[in-house]
């Protein structure tokens, strides 16, 4: 190869190493630039970004990002000396932009806007140019600016439709509420799959004022539109309009107001879920579907102590002779929980156990599989304890095989022990339980039924026993044996194990009486306003009451609980 030739190449490669060293040092440096701002080390990035103009004079990114730093750190001389020296080397829209920018973070949003018209106007009112310089006033809070951008926009396209959903938000944002609802619910319209979050900004509109409820009662009275009549049940709801909710529903789906009946069952809103599983019934004629709608109606009864309603409705259910056919006699297991809850209502009304088995085991006929029946077996094993044959309630707990029933198996073998007055092997079978199932509901009441007993002398004991059973068998009389006990032993623990078993019989009037014992004990006396809250039923009065006791009682180990009401009541509806 001759000298020319190599000395040609040798000149091309310096060439070529030098333009790659620079452009490998820019990119080092912005890189470094670049973590810094990730840290929020402004002045650090500020003087890289310096170096790199200093160094490419043209590096347009440099003079973008130094921008943004001023601009975050409200250096607005320096965004403004910068775009003056540097604006010849950005792009002339870019520039534009700026410009913009800069007056609105100077607080110049008259000239802001001013100059944003006339470039708009250039673009053609170009969406994303739109979008830009109204998301550059938002960045200010200027929401009234960036409204009349979108709004001169669709006025100069001629689309009604266009930027509804930016309109809204920027309306919202300017406490413009009917106009914002106005476009939430056209865009809704449109865009149905869309109504979880229109529904979520119409409750933040109805937060700050409940009366622009107006404004969607009557977009919803016009539109034949269901999204928007659901959106409009939603809010009532949200507002806790319940019975007009439940009037928009029916004219809803089905499907829907199954959805809201079920909702208003699980937040323990009785009343209401009993009137639209009630509705239903009258609407529906699958005999199963209408049956197993009846059996939401009895549990809504029995929960709330109406046991005769409870029975009555049940028999429906049972005296339904399509509900014993083939197709539906397994199906959902309606016929199963009927029974069972029949069982149920007959101890709570007869607290006679033979009638109770009768039922438990018509039950256990429509089970379809080990589970139920074992559970059902459980609840015969129960029914035994309250008889005192001990043999048999062992006999069939140790039949019970379903590793998720063994907790109840456990906790039923524990009483049968304890109710026998073996108080050293009930002792050792509560450790053992707490052991196994340390996070079971049952714990505390293991825990409690051994602490009692351990305090009681021998006669003490056997009225305590006696006490338990007839709790088993929902006898109100356990609570007046409890009574018996605490006069002869002044220990404030039985007396809130007294008020404890009337709240779950439905003896409120009892609780209340109990309740207003002078309490010597600090916890009995902190947890009885517990017990008090739950048994107030008015919303107002039980979060002044909540309040009221974190004010006094803001350590207080029950603090928790009350926080919980002040917010919603708590409800533990019967699961089966």
């Amino acid at each position: 190869m001759s000298c020319k030739k190599i000395s040609l190449i040798l000149i091309f490669l310096s060439l070529f190493l030098s333009l790659f060293a620079q452009y490998n040092e820019r990119d080092i440096l912005t890189q470094q630039a670049f973590q810094l701002l990730g840290q929020r080390k402004f002045a650090e990035a500020e003087q890289i970004f310096l170096q790199i103009l200093d160094k490419y004079p043209n590096d347009s990114n440099s003079v973008i990002q130094l921008l943004n730093i001023y601009f975050q750190t409200s250096q607005m001389d320096k965004a403004e000396n910068l775009l003056r020296q540097y604006r010849r080397i950005l792009p002339a829209n870019q520039a534009t932009e700026q410009e913009i920018l800069l007056l609105i973070m100077q607080g110049k949003p008259d000239e802001a806007k001013q100059k944003s018209d006339a470039y708009l106007l250039s673009q053609n009112y170009n969406q994303n140019i739109c979008r830009l310089l109204a998301s550059y006033f938002e960045r200010r809070g200027f929401y009234e600016y960036s409204l009349q951008i979108y709004q001169e926009a669709r006025r100069r396209k001629n689309d009604p439709e266009l930027f509804r959903l930016e309109i809204a938000n920027a309306a919202l944002n300017a406490s413009l509420f009917d106009l914002a609802l106005s476009e939430y619910l056209a865009f809704l319209d449109k865009n149905p799959a869309n109504i979880f979050f229109i529904t979520n900004q119409c409750k933040i509109i109805l937060n700050q004022n409940p009366e622009c409820i107006s404004t969607i009662s009557d977009y919803a009275e016009s539109s034949a539109n269901p999204v928007i009549k659901e959106l409009y049940a939603n809010i009532l709801v949200s507002q806790k309009q319940y019975l007009t909710a439940l009037e928009v529903y029916k004219s809803l789906p089905q499907d829907r107001l199954v959805n809201f009946a079920e909702q208003q069952y699980n937040a323990g809103n009785d009343e209401i879920a009993l009137l639209a599983f009630q509705y239903l019934q009258s609407v529906i004629s699958d005999p199963f579907i209408k049956n197993s709608y009846r059996l939401r109606e009895a549990l809504v009864h029995y929960r709330n102590g109406r046991y005769e309603a409870t029975q009555e409705t049940l028999n429906y259910i049972l005296a339904d002779s399509l509900m014993t056919e083939r197709p539906y006699i397994y199906r959902q297991s309606v016929n199963m929980n009927a029974r069972k809850l029949m069982a149920e209502t007959t101890l709570a009304l007869e607290h006679n156990p033979q009638k109770a088995e009768y039922w438990y085991k018509e039950a256990k006929k429509f089970c379809a599989n080990a589970y139920e029946i074992q559970n059902i077996d459980l609840a015969l094993a129960r029914l035994k304890l309250t008889q005192e044959d001990y043999p048999s309630a062992l006999k069939i707990l140790n039949s019970i095989q379903e590793p998720i029933l063994r907790e109840t198996r456990d906790y039923l073998l524990f009483n049968l022990e304890l109710l026998q007055g073996n108080i050293e092997v009930a002792d050792s079978l509560m450790n053992n339980f707490v052991i196994h199932f340390p996070q079971s509901p049952y714990v505390n009441d293991a825990v409690y039924q051994m602490m009692f007993v351990l305090g009681l002398d021998k006669t003490q004991q056997q009225q305590f026993f006696i006490a338990t059973r007839l709790m088993m068998l929902q006898n109100p009389a356990c609570v007046d044996t409890l009574l018996t006990i605490f006069e002869n032993t002044q220990d404030e623990e039985i007396l809130i194990l007294a008020a404890e078993w009337s709240i779950l019989l439905n003896q409120r009037e009892k609780a209340n009486t109990i309740l207003e014992h002078s309490w010597q004990d600090p916890i009995c006396n902190e947890y009885a306003e517990l017990l008090k809250l739950s048994l107030t039923e008015d919303g107002e009065q039980m979060q002044r009451m909540a309040r009221d006791f974190l004010k006094s009682n803001p350590g207080s180990i029950f603090a928790p609980k009350f926080r919980q009401y002040i917010t919603r009541q708590e409800l533990r509806p019967l699961q089966f």
